[in-house]
């Protein structure tokens, strides 16, 4: 359990940190920086620099404290944070020895990012470590090795997902939207010992649990867009599915008229992706309503793909706008609709309006404007104004599938190659868009909104037969069901009011 810190004293009599020393071994840029910036506290600390190098110039480069060796800066301190290369640390610790007994060492290295190439080689030849296989921590592997060494002393991962020009700027005052320093250990003195200090060097504290989670720290520092990555992965495919289609379609209804195929190719393919993705991100909703409903409960799990699906739906609402920008860009280089068809007046005005809506719902869905929002100002944009998005762009691409299909039909525009390649995707698009409008429909009206909101409150309801309900029989494999489906991101049941 992940829980932030309040800067409570414990028991023991390490906790002040008057008249504490602090000895960082490494002289780099981070060492230094960290030096500098626990320096700059005015907290009573004495802060060392520790080098291997028997002599340093000092008009070499400025060094923010006075500098030490290893073992006269280990000898004469209480922390020690280990500033220098991880492949060093067996050295280290064995030449050091007995000097860090009873000392806290806060570990700040990372372990090295292997690509998804090296992985895959690693799994097929089998050449993993076990401690790699196990999840083993860089600083796990350090308390193994004060353990193999025979000496006592207390490991704290802290500060690996602070950089050197983080340590460099400026302290900021509480409230101020300070870096959040993550901390495991197994000591819960030291843990709090190290706390303080990094409240003190100006971060706000996140405890993460024991050392065994410091292996969720490093990885967490090399997380490159989480969930962005699957989103984009399913707009690509859906991008050269619409386009393989749209291609195909125009080779065979001819003729080939080349020059205008990249612009109207690029116009029909983003907006098809975009209402593609825009039903991806509203459809999860009311099919977790009814799974729910099917289950009886809202405390079973869902399975892992779709617990999935419910957490990239914020990515995939904003990948989806994002597409949606360049399609009316493309949309608006054109002429104003001249052709004498009701569909062909409305396409733009429903198009224009399913933008405006996205384009609020998609401003509000920043971390900063959403935290100021009620429930039901939150409740109101992501799930009304959504909706609306939904039920607008669905009525603009019916506009532009009865559009095309009655082109053609037109014997005056049976030649053009972009007549009636798209009538097709434009139905697909027309089923999935209203079937995500019905189920949502479904689920708002008595009494099944009542029934969801019961079940969202933990109330057992079983609405059907035993032979009709899903297995209710959770796996290991499964997520928490405990999803709001109107909300893009995972809540507890507990926040949720009743219906």
């Amino acid at each position: 359990m992940i829980a932030v810190d309040l800067g409570v004293d414990g028991n023991g009599g390490r906790l002040s940190l008057d008249g504490l020393r602090v000895a960082v071994l490494g002289t780099g840029q981070y060492g230094s920086a960290f030096a500098e910036r626990l320096g700059r506290s005015s907290a009573g600390i004495s802060v060392v620099l520790g080098s291997r190098r028997e002599l340093i110039d000092p008009n070499g480069f400025p060094l923010p404290c006075s500098v030490l060796s290893y073992e006269q800066a280990v000898e004469e301190s209480d922390v020690i944070v280990f500033a220098f290369k991880v492949d060093d640390h067996a050295d280290i610790v064995a030449s050091l020895g007995n000097r860090l007994e009873g000392k806290v060492i806060v570990d700040v290295s990372n372990s090295a990012h292997r690509s998804y190439p090296q992985r895959i080689r690693e799994t097929l030849s089998r050449t993993e470590s076990n401690d790699q296989r196990g999840g083993c921590s860089n600083a796990i592997r350090l308390h193994r090795l004060l353990e193999k060494e025979l000496i006592h002393a207390d490991v704290v991962k802290a500060f690996n997902n602070i950089s050197a020009y983080s340590l460099s700027l400026p302290c900021r005052s509480a409230g101020t939207g300070r870096n959040a320093c993550m901390i495991s250990g197994d000591s819960d003195d030291a843990k709090q010992l190290v706390a303080r200090l990094a409240r003190t060097m100006g971060f706000e504290v996140v405890h993460m649990g024991g050392l065994n989670a410091s292996a969720g720290q490093e990885g967490a520092v090399h997380s490159f867009f989480e969930g962005w990555k699957i989103a984009c992965g399913i707009g690509f495919v859906l991008s050269v599915a619409f386009l393989l289609y749209v291609t195909i379609a125009y080779w065979a209804l001819g003729p080939l008229e080349w020059i205008i195929y990249p612009t109207r190719s690029f116009l029909i393919v983003t907006g098809d992706v975009s209402a593609g993705l825009l039903v991806m991100t509203f459809l999860p909703g009311p099919i977790a309503a009814f799974w729910q409903l099917f289950r009886g409960t809202a405390t079973r799990p869902f399975p892992a793909w779709f617990g999935t699906w419910l957490t990239i739906r914020k990515q995939l609402g904003l990948l989806s706008f994002a597409i949606s920008i360049p399609h009316v860009i493309m949309a608006c280089k054109g002429d104003e609709p001249t052709e004498l068809r009701i569909s062909s007046q409305l396409a733009p005005v429903f198009g224009t309006l399913a933008f405006l809506f996205f384009f609020v719902m998609s401003s509000c869905s920043s971390g900063t404007a959403s935290a100021h929002f009620t429930w039901s100002e939150f409740r109101f944009i992501f799930v009304h104004i959504g909706y609306g998005v939904v039920g607008f762009t669905l009525a603009h691409v019916v506009c532009i599938g009865v559009g095309h299909v009655e082109n053609f039909h037109s014997s005056a525009d049976s030649t053009s190659p972009f007549s009636g390649e798209t009538a097709l995707s434009a139905m697909f698009l027309v089923g999935l868009l209203g079937l995500s409008t019905l189920l949502k429909l479904i689920v708002s009206v008595p009494p099944m909104r009542t029934w969801v909101g019961r079940i969202r409150s933990h109330q057992k309801l079983d609405l059907l037969p035993v032979w009709l309900r899903l297995s209710t029989s959770p796996s290991d494999a499964d997520v928490d069901a405990n999803l709001d489906p109107d909300r893009t991101d995972p809540v507890s049941q507990d926040s949720l009011p009743e219906d």
